[in-house]
């Protein structure tokens, strides 16, 4: 593997790690020729680097700076070195960790990118891949681009995203500009300690009104919950692994900078009475004050669901009363051992239902 052209032309590339997927150069020639060759400064950001090849090419064609991020640590040496081979170690940044941690640590800055590589390996589920990209849109200038490279075209197209795609060989590379990247996400906020099946059922219909749901688990500490955020956002996993458009989360600080960060501009809560509907007023209007881009939505509880809540599941089954019904089924053990003063454990294996 060589660069193909500009400042850089001609250099060879390291030796490709085992396990890392390269783009080849034919592959590469034909995606810059696609892109317009050459660029005017700007910034490109590589993710799944793997050798860092397409960010490197980017470079030497005239983007000013570059971010790799890859977490793959023979990967992460190979980048260096190519770097150092063609002398544009000082206008990159390579991080060594997965791309979610890349993405969040990317968030908190103002660093805008023109152009993203995102060719990750193909075992990884299209559906995985694509909610990538909601957050990969508030990362792009106006008139940025995100080249998405993947396996056969029934892959890609599960991404629900408008792109020109050219096939190269088994290669498929999409082009999308930043407005072709747009899906409506929301995010669902809460502590579930523990999720109900009314929150289950707010889910649910959530999930069928937008493209994408993000379930936010509180992780404020100050609430006391029993059991930790990661060990209650496993818990919503499990119940929620039929819906391929949702993912859950722990949420740290703002609820609006989650929001941000997710490409999300809507908030989900769940209604059942009057009482929740002042309370959460308040709680949409300070929200769209902090950003005034986010919206509320109000789902009404369904009437069987109107009495049910968190604290009332824990008082029950904190007395050993009986739960069933009140939680997901695929969870009832577990809450049943958890909330009823076990050690706090998820016992998740050995659910039954």
């Amino acid at each position: 593997m060589r660069i193909i052209a500009g400042t850089a032309r001609g250099v060879k590339l390291a030796a490709v790690p085992p396990g890392v997927r390269p783009t080849t150069d034919r592959v590469r020639e034909s995606l810059f020729n696609s892109l317009g060759q050459f660029f005017d400064g700007g910034a490109v950001l590589d993710l799944y680097a793997g050798t860092g090849a397409l960010g490197i090419e980017a470079l030497s064609r005239g983007c000013e700076r570059a971010v790799f991020v890859e977490k793959d640590g023979r990967a992460v040496a190979a980048i260096r070195d190519n770097l150092r081979r063609t002398g544009l170690a000082e206008r990159a940044e390579v991080l060594r960790m997965d791309v979610e941690r890349g993405l969040g640590k990317l968030a908190g800055g103002s660093q805008l990118f023109n152009l993203i590589f995102l060719d990750p390996p193909y075992r990884i589920a299209p559906a995985q891949v694509g909610n990538l990209f909601s957050r990969l849109r508030s990362r792009l200038v106006p008139d940025g681009r995100v080249v998405y490279e993947s396996g056969d075209p029934p892959q890609q197209s599960t991404l629900e995203l408008k792109g020109v795609s050219r096939r190269y060989g088994k290669t498929v590379i999409t082009f999308f500009e930043r407005t072709e990247l747009t899906m409506n996400v929301a995010v669902c906020p809460g502590s579930f300690d523990p999720v109900t099946e009314g929150h289950l059922d707010i889910i649910r219909r959530a999930a069928t009104l937008f493209d994408h749901v993000v379930v936010a688990v509180g992780g404020n500490p100050r609430k006391h919950p029993k059991l930790p955020a990661a060990d209650r956002a496993r818990l919503i996993e499990k119940v929620t692994v039929d819906l391929d458009n949702v993912s859950v989360e722990v949420m740290n600080g703002l609820l609006v900078d989650f929001a941000r960060d997710q490409g999300a501009q809507v908030v989900i809560k769940g209604l059942r009475a009057v009482s929740d509907f002042e309370s959460e007023f308040e709680q949409a209007q300070l929200n769209r004050t902090l950003y005034p881009a986010l919206e509320t939505v109000f789902i009404m509880a369904e009437a069987k669901h109107s009495f049910l809540s968190s604290s009332a599941v824990r008082e029950i089954a904190l007395f050993d009363g009986e739960v069933r019904g009140l939680v997901p089924e695929g969870i009832l053990e577990s809450v049943r051992e958890i909330y009823s003063g076990g050690h706090g454990k998820i016992q998740t294996n050995n659910d039954k239902g």
